[in-house]
């Protein structure tokens, strides 16, 4: 067991009464993310830090609306509304890469993936089973599907699935961190999404969660913000306990979850297997044609993404 899981919450009494904790960066930009590994990549901003459970329905709408500094969101959605609904708002960074995994059962019998094994995948309409898709989509497997990732956390410690009143025994679960940290002996990460994809794309990366600025936001905080950001994640990458101590400043894992989604002990987990939750920076005008091939090759989009689409 690593020691950094035992970090003892510090928590000002201002952060115990909601307050911006003064332990913390300081930040007057109002910040905008889903939970999860999206809002763990903001960390050191958590003073300006708003997060919701549901991005379709609770952070996809605010594009439309300028209440947000940054909004940082599943770069399928925000692209899309920058082009589809002229969003105010422009693309500046890629801060997740891909947190998917394939996980294997142990149920397996000949231990290789192929055709009529039993497969659950989340989100199959979304990027999560686009990706799979692309990925695996030729082999001939049985997939089933259900609506969130935390829906798999169960079948990762059944290896089975009750669907329509049919319990279907599992061979594979494609899921993310940092869910699956905390496998059964009897299951085990077979593969890495972003590997499998480097690999059949010649090194391209899975285009995740987008960081994208409010064109009301003057270039120099705009430019101030994601170069902090920047060395953040740098930070963050390398040394996972940078995450874990601002986590355990902030607040106790209560309050973490509440406001992340994950508490730092799971966080530090998936950081230190070799970074688990797709954590990185990458500026997104040099990252343009990747975007551009994930977004429209991958997911199908057919965006314009022209240079005015960028920060």
């Amino acid at each position: 067991m690593k020691k950094a899981l035992l970090f003892i919450p510090i928590v000002s009494l201002l952060a115990s009464c909601g307050g911006p904790n003064p332990s913390l960066r300081q930040t007057d930009l109002k910040i905008l993310s889903p939970t999860e590994a999206p809002a763990v990549s903001m960390y050191n901003f958590v003073n300006g830090l708003h997060t919701v459970l549901n991005p379709a329905s609770e952070l996809l709408p605010e594009f439309g609306k300028d209440n947000y500094d940054v909004i940082v969101a599943p770069a399928k959605g925000g692209l899309t509304k920058i082009v589809k609904a002229n969003a105010n708002y422009q693309m500046a960074a890629v801060v997740t890469f891909g947190n998917f995994a394939l996980v294997s059962t142990g149920k397996d019998t000949d231990g290789i993936l192929n055709a009529g094994d039993n497969v659950l995948v989340f989100q199959k309409a979304d990027i999560p089973g686009s990706v799979f898709n692309f990925l695996y989509g030729e082999l001939g497997l049985n997939v089933y599907d259900v609506p969130d990732v935390s829906d798999t956390a169960g079948p990762l410690n059944t290896g089975s699935i009750t669907i329509a009143g049919d319990s279907i025994e599992l061979d594979y679960i494609f899921s993310a961190y940092p869910l699956i940290t905390n496998l059964k002996k009897s299951a085990q990460v077979v593969e890495r999404a972003s590997d499998v994809f480097a690999s059949k794309t010649d090194g391209k990366r899975i285009i995740q969660a987008g960081v994208f600025v409010n064109k009301n936001l003057s270039n120099e905080k705009a430019d101030e913000f994601l170069t902090l950001l920047n060395q953040d994640l740098t930070s963050a990458v390398a040394d996972p306990n940078n995450i874990v101590n601002t986590f355990n400043l902030f607040g106790g894992e209560s309050e973490q979850k509440n406001k992340f989604g994950v508490a730092a002990g799971a966080v530090y987990n998936a950081m230190n297997d070799r970074n688990g939750l797709g954590l990185g920076y990458q500026k997104a005008k040099d990252a343009k044609a990747e975007i551009d091939y994930f977004i429209n090759d991958i997911l199908k989009l057919n965006l314009e993404l022209n240079e005015e689409v960028y920060y």
